[in-house]
């Protein structure tokens, strides 16, 4: 079996593990967290934050989501 045949193989398996409903309620919770000016927080620690840092590029741009700074204030 060539490489792209066997990596195509293991592809298809991981995808068919796929559970498509708890990816469309994954899916309704992010809508619904964004609808009521809510974050999401992606983390990583050491070289996982690199990792997080790109997730959420390409999360944003999948979404379309902009940049927004809010100014964050605390109870006195």
């Amino acid at each position: 079996m060539t490489f792209i045949a066997e990596f195509l193989s293991e592809a298809k398996k991981i995808i068919e593990q796929l559970d498509g409903d708890a990816v469309e309620r994954m899916v309704e919770l992010v809508k619904s967290t964004r609808s009521r000016g809510g974050r999401l927080f992606i983390l990583g620690v050491g070289g996982s934050a690199g990792n997080a840092s790109h997730a959420v590029n390409d999360f944003r741009k999948i979404v379309g989501l902009k940049p927004t700074h809010r100014q964050i204030t605390y109870p006195s």
